[in-house]
């Protein structure tokens, strides 16, 4: 009787013990699976809508193109008629004082007198902004990046507190929108690059 038990009690365990593996070998299928839907979700959640003009853009005023989708996806979503509730315009979300100020600038390339609403205008008018930021504080793209949200005065107070730009990093960024929109388009400009490597290829952008 007791041997009899023995062996039950073998057999129910190696009967668990398969149960779960089972359970795990199907949780680690599942997990991939997942893992692969998900990065074809996030594949096809991220286009890079007007591609050709941001090349475009990116090639005349020497800027990352991925740079520049990821500053149009963060700051409107590529919605060529949003206002934001301060009263920024486009699709790279330019006041129009601000747009007024790049167009009389010595590396504008655009139109005289662009449509902040106007895709192509934007984007012209926001590149050529990014390009003026990163020359004033060398190349330094977040900080280029957080002069293009709250404006070159502001950074230039927070470079002051950080010590220069050597040491300037996200937490020397004061404002939580400025900290939360370099975040993004730091994020977007990553998942760009990753995602559709080819997309601009041939543009002639600086990389």
């Amino acid at each position: 009787m007791t041997e009899k038990m023995g062996s039950r009690t073998r057999v129910r365990g190696l009967l668990r013990l398969s149960i779960l593996v089972a359970i795990v070998v199907a949780a680690i299928i599942l997990a991939v699976v997942l893992a692969a839907r998900g990065g074809a979700a996030e594949e096809q959640a991220e286009p890079i809508l007007y591609a050709e003009e941001i090349a475009q853009v990116a090639q005349r005023y020497d800027l990352d193109p991925y740079l520049v989708a990821a500053v149009a996806k963060t700051e409107s979503g590529y919605r060529a008629a949003a206002v934001s509730p301060a009263g920024a315009v486009g699709l790279m979300q330019l006041m129009p004082g601000t747009a007024d100020w790049v167009t009389g600038l010595d590396i504008w390339q655009g139109d005289s007198d662009p449509v902040l609403t106007d895709p192509a205008d934007s984007l012209e008018l926001g590149a050529c902004y990014l390009r003026y930021l990163m020359d004033r504080f060398d190349d330094r793209t977040r900080i280029a990046l957080a002069a293009y949200n709250a404006g070159q005065g502001t950074v230039d107070g927070w470079l002051a507190t950080a010590g220069g730009a050597e040491s300037f990093d996200l937490v020397d960024i004061v404002y939580p929108e400025t900290q939360e929109f370099v975040r993004r388009v730091e994020h977007h400009r990553e998942l760009y690059t990753r995602v559709h490597p080819d997309a601009f290829s041939g543009s002639g952008g600086s990389t």
